[in-house]
């Protein structure tokens, strides 16, 4: 039984295709590395939703990219379908003035149903056609949110006593001089 000569043209396409891919990131990850520094998310002040803030850690072993202008990529997913919710970048993309260092993305989700996220996170150049670093990827749950302020006071709450404590069994003096002879 011979294998059809179509379908070994095809897998030798689809062979090829992978070692390029394949091939491409490990071109990425000569130029540079990244690694995760810190990821947050904190609710919004002034607004309903959520500010998903993720720091990395650069080290860039390719000097010709130094002090060109980059940019970044962080892709947000919903861990619990993998759909991908939002893509943020910069602007205007960053000057790359040191081959090591930190940069810091940060998106906001207004979705309130959002509850588990996975943020990724790649250097790539300024179009964003070419990855310079690894992807790095952050595990957030937004449920655990504690909210940054402390919610209005109560005023019809007394305000506190000092204890009274018996001066003797302490071995201090009684409370406001008035020792006893």
């Amino acid at each position: 039984m011979s294998v059809p000569k179509s379908m070994f043209t095809l897998s030798l396409i689809v062979t090829s295709f992978l070692l390029i891919l394949s091939g491409r990131e490990l071109f990425a990850q000569d130029r540079g590395t990244i690694s995760i520094d810190r990821a947050i998310v904190l609710p919004l002040t002034t607004a309903e939703g959520n500010q998903v803030k993720v720091g990395v850690n650069y080290n860039i072993q390719d000097q010709s990219i130094l002090g060109q202008r980059i940019n970044a990529i962080m892709g947000i997913y919903d861990r619990q379908n993998g759909s991908l919710i939002k893509l943020s970048s910069f602007t205007n993309g960053f000057i790359l003035n040191n081959t090591n260092g930190t940069t810091q993305l940060a998106t906001t989700l207004t979705d309130p149903k959002i509850q588990n996220i996975s943020a990724i996170v790649t250097l790539t150049s300024i179009d964003k056609s070419e990855k310079y670093t690894n992807d790095v990827r952050a595990d957030l749950n937004l449920r655990t949110i504690l909210p940054t302020t402390l919610p209005p006071l109560l005023e019809d709450i007394p305000a506190s006593q000092p204890e009274e404590t018996n001066a003797e069994e302490e071995g201090e003096d009684s409370p406001a001089g008035s020792e006893e002879e």
